[in-house]
């Protein structure tokens, strides 16, 4: 379903030489019309149809069949969408891929060389023009980065893969980019993301909490580092009563 038509023309049958009895297809076949598609050699495939025939001759079904139905099953609009995808694909052949996927790893050794160089142990990997976001340890907050991204205008979401298209202009990409490397040295910057600078100011006790480069402890049970108005470290529990607000302990 992810694979098939994204990272070459074969799939990944053709990336790691498999030669399935069936296959399964969607998302990129149908050009983003909901559908999915199943492939495969003779003798599987005739139990879906009956085997080769066609109307205006003397030809019948071959084989019994298995029934088969759906809401969308053979719809006039999700063929014609996959027709011209497939045929746009076989047109395009190998240059396009080439193309895309150099495209996807361009952006992701851009954050990875910057991660890199803040210390932060984010890093992007790819397969082809799908790439998703990894962690080296496991730090607290990492939500935060996809929150940052899309509150700086990129649609992308905690935890899921994503992909590079052929709509992907090299300025799109560059977006991308500049807003990953915005929100990463920000997060760094205030420790929300641990990283070589602020491994050296503050770091993370057994409790799970910040403290500050100094070993002091939360002066309540549960504080939680952060700044105050004027940007200052200070300590904050939660507000008994306002659900998910803070208050600054004096």
């Amino acid at each position: 379903m992810i694979t098939g038509f994204r990272l070459r023309l074969g799939g990944a049958q053709e990336y790691y030489g498999v030669d399935a009895d069936l296959s399964t297809y969607g998302k990129v076949i149908g050009g983003n019309m909901p559908v999915g598609a199943i492939a495969g050699k003779k003798q599987y495939m005739d139990a879906l149809d009956g085997g080769f025939w066609q109307y205006g001759d003397n030809s019948i079904p071959e084989v019994g069949v298995t029934y088969f139905a759906g809401t969308f099953v053979r719809h006039p609009l999700a063929m014609a969408a996959m027709k011209e995808v497939l045929l746009h694909l076989k047109k395009e052949g190998k240059p396009l891929y080439e193309k895309l996927n150099a495209k996807t790893q361009r952006l992701v050794d851009e954050v990875n060389a910057h991660s890199k160089k803040l210390g932060s142990p984010f890093k992007l990997v790819t397969f082809g023009s799908l790439f998703k976001g990894k962690w080296e340890t496991e730090p607290h907050y990492t939500e935060l980065l996809f929150a940052m991204m899309r509150y700086k205008g990129v649609h992308i979401m905690d935890g899921f893969p994503c992909f590079l298209t052929l709509a992907f202009t090299d300025a799109d990409v560059d977006f991308v980019v500049s807003k990953f490397k915005e929100s990463l040295s920000e997060l760094c910057e205030i420790g929300f993301i641990p990283s070589d600078k602020n491994n050296e100011q503050s770091k993370i006790n057994s409790n799970g909490h910040l403290q500050n480069g100094n070993g002091q402890h939360p002066p309540i049970p549960g504080a939680r580092l952060g700044k105050d108005a004027n940007g200052k470290d200070a300590w904050f529990i939660a507000d008994p009563e306002r659900p998910g607000k803070f208050l600054m302990v004096k």
